[in-house]
This record gives C-alpha cells, sequence and structure tokens, in this order.
C-alpha cells in the first residue's frame, strides 16, 4: 500500500508538470504570434487607427488632505482605460483557450495621459513597469493607480460648514480630438473601494467630457478631456465643540462682570482676565482656520467681533466704576436724570406693587378722605409762667393750605420732585445694567447670525 501511493503522486505530478509546461507554451505562442514579428515597433508608436476613441472610468481609494492654504487637493485614485486595438485579435481556439494576457505597457501604443491641473509637475500618469491587460477580441484595459495632487480654489466663507468641489483633469499628450476621442463609461466616480475621511464627507461625484479650444493660432484644434468632479461636506463637530463652543461660554463669563458688586474692586481685573484667556484661546486655535483672504471666513469674522465685544465689556466696565465713584457735588445733567427716571420708572413698573393692609384701611377710612386729622400735643404751662405747672392739652390746627396754579405746579413737580433722589450712582448701577443687558443681547446676535450664515440660510 504505501508503494502503491507513491506511484500515485508521481503520475500526479508528472500530469501536472506536463499541464503546466503546455499552458506555458501557449502563452509563449500567443505572446510570440502578437509582438515578435515585423509589427511590433508598429504596435508600441501608431496609433490603431485614424481615429481611437477611448473609455475612462475613475475609482477613488482615499482623500489625503485638502490644503486651504496652498489650495492642493491629495487622492489616490484608480483610473481604468480602454481601447480598440484590432492588431491584437487572436482566435482562443488555436491557444487553448486563452482569452486575455497581461503584457508590459511599454509593448503597446497608449493614450499617454497626463493631468492637467496638477499641483506639481506635468507628467505621465501610471508607473514605468506598469501591465495592460488584451482581450482576444482585442480590447486593451489599463488601470493606472496613482497619487496625484490637483490644484483645487476652495470657497471657505462658510468654515467650518462650508462645501467643496474639486476637480481632476485628464488630457491625453499630443493627441487632439480628431486622432484621439474621449467617452465616459459611467457618469460618477466609483466609490466601492473608498476609505471614508476624518475631516471630509463625499456627498456627490460626476464625470464627464470636456472640450478645450486652442487660442486662434491654432485655429480648429481641439483637445478632450475627463473631467471628474467631487463634491465634499467637511465634518463640523470638531469645530463647534473646540471653537464655537468655548468662545461663547468665554463672552459669557465675560459678560458675568456686570454682576458682580460694584464696591467689590474685581471688576476690572476680571474683565481684563476674560479679555486675556479668550485672546490665548484664539491664538491656539489659529491653526486650523483657512489662512485666505478670498474670500474672508465668517468663523474668522465672527472670532474678532467677539474679541470686540470683550473690550468693549472691559471699557463699559471700567465707566461704570468711574460713574459709581465719581462726586456727589458735581452737577448731573438734566438728560442723565429724565433718562435714569424713565428706567427707572420702567423696571418699577415691571415689579408687582405691594400695599401694607393698614394703609389700605386708612386710605379707605372716611377721615383720610375728610383731609389730615389735627394731632394734639402737650405744652407745658411753666414755660410761660412760672406760676402754674399743671399740663394742659392743646389743640393745634393745621395752617391753612396755599393754593397753587396747575401750571406752578407742573412746573415743581417737572424740574424738582421726581428727579431729586437721582445722583451719580444712581445712574451708574442703571448704567451697570444696560451694559450686562446688551453684552448678552450681542452675543446671542452673533451667534444666531453666524449660525445662519455659516448654515447658508443667509
Amino acid at each position: 500500500m504505501p508503494q502503491l501511493k507513491i506511484e500515485v503522486v508521481f503520475l500526479y505530478l508528472v500530469f501536472v508538470h506536463y499541464g503546466d509546461t503546455a499552458e506555458r507554451i501557449d502563452f509563449e505562442n500567443l505572446y510570440t504570434h502578437l509582438f515578435l514579428t515585423d509589427q511590433t515597433e508598429l504596435l508600441q508608436n501608431v496609433r490603431p487607427s485614424p481615429y481611437t476613441e477611448v473609455t475612462g472610468s475613475l475609482s477613488l481609494l482615499s482623500i489625503s488632505s485638502l490644503d486651504e492654504v496652498s489650495g492642493t487637493f491629495s487622492v489616490m485614485i484608480t483610473l481604468t482605460l480602454s481601447w480598440q486595438d484590432n492588431r491584437l485579435v487572436w482566435n482562443t481556439t488555436n491557444f487553448m483557450d486563452i482569452s486575455n494576457i497581461s503584457v508590459p505597457v511599454t509593448k503597446i501604443w497608449t493614450p499617454s495621459v497626463i493631468m492637467r491641473n496638477s499641483a506639481k509637475k506635468v507628467r505621465t500618469l501610471g508607473l514605468e513597469n506598469n501591465m495592460v491587460t488584451i482581450l482576444s477580441s482585442g480590447k486593451v484595459i489599463l488601470n493606472i493607480g496613482d497619487f496625484l495632487e490637483t490644484s483645487c480654489s476652495f470657497d471657505v466663507k462658510h468654515f467650518p460648514f462650508d462645501r467643496q468641489n474639486c476637480e481632476i483633469l485628464f488630457v491625453p499628450w499630443l493627441y487632439p480630438n480628431s486622432s484621439v476621442g474621449f467617452k465616459q463609461r459611467v457618469k460618477t466616480i466609483d466609490l466601492k473601494l473608498f476609505s471614508e475621511n476624518g475631516m471630509w464627507k463625499i456627498i456627490g461625484s460626476k464625470a464627464s467630457i470636456q472640450y478645450i479650444v486652442l487660442s486662434s493660432e491654432y485655429p480648429g484644434v481641439v483637445y478632450a478631456e475627463l473631467k471628474y468632479s467631487v463634491e465634499m461636506e467637511r465634518r463640523s463637530s470638531y469645530f463647534v465643540l473646540t471653537i464655537f463652543m468655548p468662545v461663547i461660554m468665554l463672552l459669557l463669563l465675560n459678560s458675568a462682570v456686570f454682576v458682580l458688586p460694584i464696591e467689590s474692586g474685581e471688576r476690572v481685573g476680571y474683565s481684563i482676565t476674560c479679555l486675556l484667556a479668550l485672546a490665548v484661546f484664539l491664538t491656539l486655535t489659529s491653526e486650523v482656520l483657512p489662512k485666505t483672504s478670498d474670500p474672508l471666513s465668517v468663523l474668522s469674522c465672527f472670532l474678532m467681533l467677539l474679541v470686540m465685544t470683550s473690550a468693549m465689556i472691559c471699557t463699559m466696565t471700567i465707566i461704570t466704576l468711574w460713574l459709581h465713584h465719581k462726586d456727589e457735588k458735581s452737577p448731573m445733567p438734566m438728560y442723565l436724570k429724565k433718562f435714569t427716571h424713565v428706567m427707572s420708572h420702567v423696571r418699577r413698573c415691571r415689579k408687582p406693587p405691594t400695599m401694607n393692609k393698614t394703609d389700605a384701611s386708612s386710605e379707605d377710612s372716611p377721615t383720610s378722605k375728610a383731609g389730615p386729622k389735627p394731632k394734639p400735643f402737650l405744652v407745658n404751662d411753666d414755660e410761660k409762667d412760672g406760676s402754674n405747672r399743671s399740663n394742659k392739652l392743646v389743640i393745634v390746627k393745621p395752617a391753612p393750605v396755599q393754593m397753587v396754579s396747575e401750571s406752578e405746579l407742573s412746573e415743581r413737580t417737572d424740574t424738582e420732585e421726581p428727579y431729586s433722589d437721582i445722583t451719580w450712582k444712581t445712574f451708574a448701577e442703571l448704567f451697570n445694567f444696560l451694559c450686562l443687558v446688551l453684552t448678552l443681547c450681542l452675543t446671542g446676535t452673533f451667534g444666531s447670525i453666524y449660525v445662519l450664515i455659516a448654515g447658508g440660510n443667509l
């Protein structure tokens, strides 16, 4: 039994060996039939026909980076080109049903495609030792895998909620449209092998043909090129959490300076500390902001407005302290008194009125309506004459009421009575309250406007 097994294994290896040799010989015969003939040089340097139509398709593998400063778009792609070459047709029955063969790209004619919008030097795509696949029908398939850096114009106006559209353009080297024409196999970019990017999300793609007309020096010369457009949307969660929210929180903390008591003595230091913290934070985050002025990012303008608001808070804090400690003997303009009186009246109107029961009962009593009741008091007669020491109860009637005209009464009321208790400290407290409301409104307004503009709603 062991000897029989050894013979079976030996026969199996012999058949396998001869089977491999026969297949290799068929490939060698096919290669000799196609390339080792008198037309070898013609296959390399002459087009298959006067007009050759090349079909292209692009497969996007990954997005390496998008640099807004240098305007470059780096990707890894696979470009598939196919065309018909009737000089490379064979009968499969004569070559053991071999339907395709792979040969070096230098053995046949290729369209020599270059990338027109390259960010660096212009070169022919693909590797020097690249391979092409030839079918028995004469169809040639060339797969070009390469790392490309294209030039792309970025619109960072709505950063970090922006969308970018970058193009990849392929044109045949020295072949006008009358000699080599292009067409797309599909109308989109193949994303089956695409590796997701952590910063960009592809929301659409388009494949089309674009024609280039040269200047008047070459009339009638038109070049066809493969145009691939990639539309991407930036993933904005990182920038919202690391830039937008911290800046808003710092400005709200800066606005809280108007809640501190004026006598605390820490208001100016607190406001300047918040301003410095905001400036340091913007310095640290400046690396992730787009460094371009055409167009200017809305986020950069928004951050600058917040810095200006923080500086305004420091200024208003100093003004509040100056008003609070101002000499009360210095005259206060009448328009400030009137403004303080009106705003104080508005603030008091928002509070519900309070009334004691005793006040209500006294107002409802008939004596209160009749007028003030005379108050009795004791008079010591010893002060008049030293003989009588008894105390007498004397009722003193109020003095008669002086009649004043309505014009004089209104003039007194408008000029003296409502504004007599208004001082510089009263105006400082009102100014402090208005500054708090103003800064909170500005922070909310700037944030809302930025979200609307960045989201494309304005």
